[in-house]
């Protein structure tokens, strides 16, 4: 097989990968489109095409706002889908995000704005949502900690250095002889596991003496990528005895 058969070979098979990624079809007597742009719970972004004229409206139909919903985010939402509504001037009203009457020769940009849209909206909506999460969970692992090692070696938070950057750490327990040990707060949700792995793996590539712990809700509930923070860290229950702590505390 020569370059250039190799070439149109590899074309084609990226078309039918393309036509396999994205597509139209009516459903319900409307037309909708699959996207390939994904909502963070992994989901594809489906918007709705309506035509009136030589005018089309284009909605994602609040599948936006019910993705928030579904992260318990909806009141993040609202802020973040007017934001992210400017930031593609595309229209929101509380609900939908759109694109009201385009030039049906625009269609593809109205697509496309109201499709990322959607998707930028919930994603920021359920960051911020976690992050409030975050904060409130530190706030009760720092509590629980303090109580057990006494809140004279127990700081809320510090700067731990790792290889290539410093991390802002929760719950630091700061041992007589300076050992330390680090108890932060993860979620089963990608990007917090994600974020914990980097953390950890930074911090321990300079530092083993430090204990990593990442406290969590339950063990039992959590993804498979959140269990592999478990290969750089201590995975935590948050419902732990005094004495699972100590021991995690003097882990490395």
């Amino acid at each position: 097989m020569n370059i250039t058969t190799s070439t149109q070979v590899l074309i084609e098979r990226v078309r039918e990968a393309v036509v396999r990624l994205a597509g139209a079809r009516e459903m319900d007597g409307r037309v909708v489109v699959d996207l390939p742009i994904m909502y963070p719970s992994g989901a594809m972004v489906v918007v709705q095409v309506e035509r009136n004229g030589d005018k089309v409206l284009v909605s994602d139909m609040g599948y936006g706002l019910v993705e928030a919903e579904l992260s318990a985010a909806e009141e993040f939402y609202g802020s973040s889908a007017a934001k992210a509504a400017d930031e593609f001037s595309v229209g929101f009203d509380g609900y939908a995000i759109f694109a009201l009457w385009v030039p049906i020769g625009r269609l593809e940009s109205a697509v496309a704005c109201v499709g990322n849209a959607s998707s930028r909206a919930a994603a920021e909506a359920v960051r911020r949502a976690a992050d409030v999460q975050s904060r409130s969970q530190n706030e009760r692992i720092f509590d629980r900690i303090a109580k057990v090692f006494g809140k004279k070696i127990v700081t809320r938070s510090a700067e731990i250095s790792g290889r290539h950057v410093a991390w802002p750490a929760h719950n630091v327990v700061v041992f007589p002889n300076r050992r330390r040990a680090i108890f932060e707060y993860m979620t089963n949700h990608a990007n917090s596991a994600s974020n914990k792995f980097m953390m950890f793996s930074d911090i321990r590539a300079v530092d083993e003496s430090i204990s990593l712990n990442t406290v969590v809700k339950s063990v039992d509930e959590l993804g498979e990528k959140a269990q592999m923070v478990g290969d750089v860290a201590n995975i935590v229950p948050m419902q732990a005895t005094d004495d699972q702590f100590r021991r995690f505390a003097e882990a490395s």
